[in-house]
């Protein structure tokens, strides 16, 4: 029996009550402790709940963490960004690496279609900074021109965005005033910056 397999039989007294929790030392060996947390999630979903990974990260939820003792082992499995405080969909793409993922493009729609909708009140903390940053907020910016004032051009974009005001209303309206708030200097800086070939003068001179 391997090192990291040991785990197994660990967690198994854990789940029935004779060990309240895994030794301070188990995942200390940094060499073997994703091997570890990933014995012990997949343990849980194919043995316990006898689940497939995709039915895993569909249903998992907080109450079977609880119930699984899967908080035992939750420091070790980073949260994505984009995970809400319930989520726990992460502890089954931890274990199972080879599950198909959404694309970067995908993740960041889903974020801001949550914001939109209400189901998150705002946009997760850190989400617009960095250069991965920016490539979000294109992308929710990109959504907005295309799917929600529905422009057949981009180039429509300055006569909306010259007036200052004008501006600040429509980017709160489509909750991307963070954009500003926290990125660029204003709504013009914002378009000029994602659209480079908006930064003509020609195109806001007689605006």
């Amino acid at each position: 029996m391997t090192v990291p397999s040991k785990i197994v039989d660990r967690y198994k007294r854990i789940l029935s009550g004779e060990q309240k929790r895994f030794s301070p030392y188990e995942f200390e060996d940094v060499q073997y402790r994703k091997q570890k947390v990933q014995l012990v999630v997949r343990y849980a979903i194919e043995n316990v709940k006898r689940w497939t990974p995709e039915q895993a990260r569909r249903e998992l939820n907080l109450q079977d963490v609880k119930e699984l003792k899967l908080h035992l082992v939750r420091e070790f499995i980073e949260p994505p960004i984009e995970a809400k405080t319930e989520d726990v969909y992460y502890f089954v793409e931890f274990a199972y690496p080879y599950l198909p993922r959404l694309s970067e493009e995908q993740r960041v729609l889903w974020v801001y279609q949550e914001v939109l909708s209400g189901i998150r009140r705002h946009f997760p903390p850190a989400y617009f900074q960095s250069i991965k940053g920016e490539e979000r907020a294109k992308i929710c910016v990109d959504y907005m021109c295309k799917h929600l004032l529905k422009l057949a051009d981009l180039r429509q974009l300055p006569s909306i965005f010259s007036k200052t005001e004008r501006a600040y209303t429509l980017l709160k309206t489509y909750k991307l005033k963070i954009l500003v708030d926290t990125l660029y200097f204003s709504p013009f800086d914002m378009v000029t910056e994602m659209y480079p070939e908006l930064s003509d003068p020609s195109y806001w001179d007689e605006l």
